[in-house]
């Protein structure tokens, strides 16, 4: 799944360093894989080990080849203490340690490491982390300032260096570190904030707050994260005016937020003014790996994961961090870790919320659906005031196909939404078919028609009425029209070319259909329903042979005991000549509805 960042670090980096990620080499971000496989490093058919030895080698293999970086980083330590100065061992050994937030021991893995390969690039920025951890401030500046400046060491470097040089006492050399990055006009966002978040920390905040207007006026508009600390200091600064109209401009953007309020807890009027967020040099490069973190989290999510522990590591306190520790472990499947990372941070209410919908997707994707319904209950309760958790729990009740429960989920968040504006659409559209799917035509083309109005082009809403009109036998010019609107959008779409396929077909008119339906089966080729309905139209052409390789691939495919009957029938009879649709009062569509409707 995606990682849910809630824009809380994304603009925080920048897109400048985004960029950095994204051209380099596969890999070449993960401290596991860019220093374990380059030339000069024994590969891995040659290492010689004891037979014990080798077979918690070969078990750590296919632990890092399953994603199961747990049990990688245990049978590489066992693997380890048979070869003690294997290099390929000691690389992966500390990094999977460092992934499962063992970060004392990944940082005395790397130190062993680095005596044989002092050019290893990520190992130095865990030691310096447990350095910092450990408040030996001025032997982590030391240590990160002899690392090349490549790829994402181009930004760590300099900014991990400042903070190390201020937690020393060094402020001077803290500045002319950061100075550093002046080099990339594409780092002015990182450098801007960073330089203000540290020249608070020392308490310069006439020039903080010259660094803070950089950032906010800077060529991107603030992330989340980026509103949270600079409108913090603008609060604290007496300029709560500037903070609110930073917030205002984010809510406009991004209403729906599930962070915002936390953001800016203590950005009201006569409130007592938030707290710095970075109140130490370990609070600041904990920050810089967090949003390191965020920056990698759809791009490679072990080593995201290893830089927000060592975040973690460095400020142990920090809900964001371990919010984000939750969204990358259920990323890597691991759905019972990740619970535990949500439950670590319910004591934050403001958080409460986006950390109690994650646990409940993490339950849904392990099948606990009545756990994660009872979530929904517990954080509709909790914030009485928010659609969220009741959205979810009827998408979630919809899916599991428990309409009944799904329509009456939607209607009492509908009942908290207040007037419907266009980003209401898709729970209009989730309540309409759980309506229809509960016989309740009238209302569910009530919602359908809604949906329509406050998304006009929205294709899967087009689709949906569309197909249901036409199979129904009402509007059907009309019916047809939105359906080819749809297609018109989703041209490579296949359960929506069906439906216009099948509209043809509807209408008597067979061979257009065929060709519709071809172009179908062309992009979504294992669709039972799809290649029933191209049978069904080869048939009514005279194709009989293709109609009943079509039925009986559609039979091989199906998972639906109505269906399997109907297509079995059709194998053993033939297909008779169905009555074209003929407009006609309204009732309930037909079951078969287009597979991809859920947006």
């Amino acid at each position: 799944m995606a990682i849910m960042r809630h824009g809380l670090a994304a603009s925080v980096m920048g897109t400048a360093l985004a960029m950095v990620v994204a051209v380099l080499p596969a890999g070449c971000a993960n401290g596991q894989v860019g220093e374990a496989n380059r030339p000069g490093t024994t590969p891995p058919s040659e290492i010689a080990l004891a037979p014990s030895g080798l077979g918690s080698y070969l078990a750590a293999r296919h632990a890092e080849a399953e994603g199961d970086t747990e049990a990688a980083a245990a049978f590489y330590l066992t693997a380890l203490a048979d070869d003690p100065d294997n290099l390929n061992l000691l690389r992966r050994a500390y990094f999977f340690n460092a992934v499962e937030g063992k970060v004392g021991e990944a940082a005395e893995l790397a130190s062993r490491l680095m005596v044989s390969d002092p050019t290893a690039t990520i190992a130095p920025l865990v030691i310096s982390a447990d350095l910092a951890k450990r408040g030996q401030m001025r032997e982590a500046a030391t240590l990160i300032n002899g690392q090349n400046r490549q790829g994402l060491n181009s930004f760590l470097v300099p900014v991990a260096l400042a903070w190390a040089r201020a937690g020393a006492g060094d402020a001077g050399g803290a500045m002319t570190a950061l100075d550093e990055l002046s080099k990339n006009a594409g780092y002015a966002t990182l450098r801007a904030l960073h330089g203000a978040l540290l020249q608070e920390q020392l308490g310069n905040k006439a020039k903080a707050g010259e660094l803070y207007e950089a950032y906010v006026k800077g060529g991107e508009r603030p992330s989340l994260r980026g509103v949270q600390l600079a409108g913090g200091f603008f609060v604290r600064t007496g300029q709560a005016a500037r903070a609110r109209a930073l917030a205002a401009d984010y809510s406009q953007r991004f209403p729906d937020s599930l962070l915002l309020d936390n953001a800016v807890a203590g950005f009201a009027e006569g409130g007592t003014p938030p707290a710095p967020e970075v109140g130490t040099a370990k609070d600041g490069m904990a920050e810089l790996y967090y949003g390191t973190a965020s920056l990698l989290a759809d791009n490679d999510l072990q080593t995201a994961t290893m830089f927000n522990r060592l975040a973690l590591h460095l400020r142990p306190d920090f809900p964001l961090a371990q919010l984000l520790l939750g969204q990358l472990l259920a990323g890597q499947n691991r759905h019972d870790d990740a619970i535990a990372a949500y439950r670590g941070i319910e004591s934050h209410d403001t958080l409460m919320l986006a950390a109690g919908l994650a646990e409940a997707e993490s339950l849904r994707a392990q099948g606990k659906i009545d756990d994660a319904v009872v979530e929904f209950d517990k954080l509709a309760a909790h914030f009485p005031s928010r659609p969220d958790p009741l959205i979810e729990k009827g998408d979630l009740l919809r899916q599991d196909q428990r309409f009944a429960e799904a329509a009456t989920a939607y209607s009492a968040a509908i009942a908290r939404m207040g007037a419907p504006d266009p980003r209401h659409w898709a729970v209009y559209f989730g309540r309409g078919v759980a309506y229809e799917r509960t016989d309740r035509w009238p209302l569910a083309e009530q919602d359908f028609q809604t949906a329509l109005r406050l998304n006009p082009d929205q294709p899967f809403v087009l689709n949906y009425l569309g197909y249901s009109w036409l199979d129904n036998g009402i509007n059907v010019d009309q019916a047809k029209q939105l359906i080819e609107r749809a297609v018109a959008q989703r041209p490579k779409d296949g359960y929506i070319i069906d439906s216009l396929g099948w509209a043809h077909f509807r209408l008597g008119e067979y061979a257009e259909a065929v060709g519709i339906l071809e172009r179908a089966i062309h992009e979504t080729p294992d669709d039972a329903t799809i290649n029933d309905h191209l049978g069904d139209a080869y048939w009514m052409v005279g194709r009989r042979l293709e109609a009943r390789y079509q039925w009986e691939r559609a039979l091989s495919l199906a998972d639906d005991a109505d269906l399997s009957a109907s297509i079995q029938k059709k194998l053993d009879t033939g297909l008779s000549p169905p009555s074209p649709v003929v407009p006609r009062s309204a009732g309930r569509p037909a079951e078969r509805q287009p597979t991809s409707a859920t947006p």
